[in-house]
């Protein structure tokens, strides 16, 4: 289980800092301000939101990775198995939502949409399961 725990806080810490290093002005994985809202959202907006929109976002995510080591140090604690079912059932929809038409309709930019269905739904799935078996012991 720690494995587990130290795989998701890694995953979910390494975009965190991603969205760091967006709200500090970095463009990786583009190269232009465009490009990089064009592969963040996929809705067709030119620029990326302000800074501390991304640093909010990083600080969710960090908050969530922290959250795997609560349910593994606190797993009799009610509000902490909720929380979890809550980050997993928010990965499971963000995971389906990446195969939607409706979502598919909402935000087809490229490469957004391909690497939606490739890269970050699937990741959203593994996410999931990887909650899910942090909570396993605690259900």
């Amino acid at each position: 289980m720690i494995g587990t725990a130290v795989i998701l806080s890694v995953a979910l810490g390494s975009i965190a800092a991603l969205h760091v290093y967006w709200g500090l002005g970095g463009l990786w994985p583009e190269r232009t301000p465009a490009a990089l809202a064009a592969a963040v959202f996929g809705d067709g907006r030119k620029r990326m939101p302000p800074p501390w929109q991304c640093f909010a976002v990083a600080a969710l995510l960090v908050a969530v990775a922290a959250w795997a080591w609560l349910i593994l140090w606190l797993p009799e604690v009610g509000w902490v198995a909720a929380g979890g079912l809550v980050i997993v059932a928010t990965f499971v929809v963000r995971a389906m939502a990446a195969y939607s038409p409706r979502w598919r309709a909402a935000f087809p930019a490229e490469p957004f949409a391909t690497r939606d269905r490739l890269y970050y739904g699937p990741l959203c799935l593994l996410l999931a399961v990887g909650y899910a078996t942090l909570l396993e012991k605690v259900l």
